[in-house]
């Protein structure tokens, strides 16, 4: 599954590799250190250089270093004044108070105990929903932390770490381990992997037999019949056009299709730049239909960008899409409210939304945002329910984890986080993976109900 991305700060390293990027005078304010509201970072800021740490109660460690020149070329500077900053990721506004050189935070010693202690304090500071679901995190941080001792294996800590996190069953919570250790580890999802493009393919082959398709079925779209088109996003994040043949595999694609994000100046930029592009060129096929439906069935997320993007098409109006607020000590930030631009090119027939307990992550803040636009009927079973993005942090070891640390409301304040957005047409999707999969498989020998619905309720 694709899982949204908060790129607050945390820069991949393909930006030591952009020595052709023009350099830019920073203003001298941005020296000094930064405390983050909300998100545990700090930023110490000097000439060459930018730390971005990551910070607990303990202490905190490195998450990435990078050339200071960099920072205006990727992130807009809303305010900056002698003692505040605050910088725009994508549509989100993060907020930084300064700190006292002698307040830059303590490094970490790195031992399993204090890499536990890191990720348990990260979490006990940020994650947002321990009430939600009912979790009693000081109670799991005595039944874990005494399974660990200074000497344990990285094996032994991320079992621990793992089975620790898994009681939150949340699908934005995870560890990034490093590849030697992984491969030690069974966890093996080929076969939902190979079920989910089994039923794409049979959907695409029995509804719109001759469908346009982009970048090997991130997008497939055509037409039910005259009168009604069909989009299917299967993702909101493999969208950068690099011009690579569709001829090639699907492994060789995207072989290719990485390489050349990993080169990239600024992957999230590619991404958004190609599917505005993208967009135009399906809504010119779909434009004159009278109904159109748009499939997220089996998209796991990537950028929430993607479905504002999408949405402009359907609404003549600026909207509410979504509000957003991050975990803050015993609260939250101030409430950032996002926004739907209608495009120029306006689609003027019915839209139905298709959902199913896979629709995940930023394909899920797509539907939220759809809930403040009329003329829209969603068909399908609940959503995942994990809107929040996923807050990038670093261990002392090095190891990337991720947590939910934001809350995602609907344009009248409501919140769907664990038990996802409910449909205006129910149908009962299994909310396991698999047995979705499945079931889909052996329906789809007669036909698929939602899309069948559709068809029921336009004629």
């Amino acid at each position: 599954m694709e899982l949204k991305h908060l790129y607050l700060l945390i820069f991949t390293t393909i930006l030591f590799q952009l020595c052709s990027a023009q350099k830019k005078e920073i203003d001298g304010r941005l020296y000094g250190v930064w405390n983050s509201i909300g998100y545990g970072q700090q930023l110490v800021i000097s000439k060459k250089v930018i730390l971005i740490r990551d910070t607990y109660e303990s202490g905190c460690n490195l998450n990435t270093k990078l050339p200071t020149k960099y920072l205006e070329e990727f992130y807009t500077i809303n305010k900056l004044t002698k003692d505040s900053l605050q910088i725009k990721v994508g549509f989100t506004n993060y907020n930084f108070v300064r700190s006292k050189e002698s307040e830059i935070c303590k490094k970490t010693k790195n031992n399993p105990l204090s890499n536990f202690d890191a990720l348990w304090e990260t979490f006990n500071e940020n994650y947002a929903f321990f009430n939600l679901r009912e979790i009693d995190w000081n109670k799991l941080k005595n039944k874990y932390r005494n399974r660990l001792s200074k000497k344990s294996s990285d094996l032994e800590l991320y079992t621990v770490l793992n089975a620790m996190i898994s009681e939150l069953k949340d699908g934005h919570v995870s560890i990034d381990i490093p590849d030697s250790l992984e491969d030690r580890i069974e966890e093996n999802d080929e076969d939902t992997d190979n079920l989910r493009v089994k039923v794409i393919y049979s959907i695409t082959q029995k509804y719109i037999p001759n469908y346009k398709t982009y970048n090997k079925g991130m997008i497939n779209w055509g037409f039910i019949n005259d009168s009604t088109s069909y989009i299917q996003f299967n993702d909101f994040e493999d969208l950068a056009n690099y011009n690579i043949s569709e001829k090639l595999t699907t492994e060789e694609f995207d072989e290719q299709y990485w390489e050349n994000a990993d080169e990239s100046l600024n992957y999230e930029k590619d991404v958004l730049t190609s599917f505005k592009k993208q967009m135009a060129i399906i809504y010119e096929d779909v434009k004159n239909t009278k109904s159109c439906i748009i499939d997220v069935r089996f998209n796991g997320g990537g950028f929430d960008q993607i479905g504002l993007e999408i949405l402009s098409y359907f609404t003549n109006q600026k909207r509410i899409a979504f509000s957003k607020k991050a975990r803050l000590k015993n609260g939250f930030t101030k409430t950032q409210n996002i926004y739907i631009e209608p495009n120029e090119l306006n689609y003027k027939g019915k839209l139905y939304l298709l959902t199913s307990p896979q629709t995940a992550s930023a394909s899920e803040t797509f539907v939220l945002a759809s809930q403040n636009i009329e003329n829209i009927i969603r068909i399908g079973s609940n959503t995942e329910g994990i809107l929040s993005d996923v807050l990038s942090k670093r261990l002392p070891n090095g190891w990337e984890y991720g947590l939910s640390n934001e809350i995602y409301e609907n344009a009248n304040g409501k919140n769907y986080e664990m038990t996802g957005i409910p449909t205006d047409y129910e149908i009962n999707y299994s909310r396991n993976a698999k047995d979705f999969y499945m079931d889909l498989l052996i329906e789809l020998k007669t036909n698929d109900k939602a899309i069948e619905k559709v068809i029921e309720l336009y004629e």
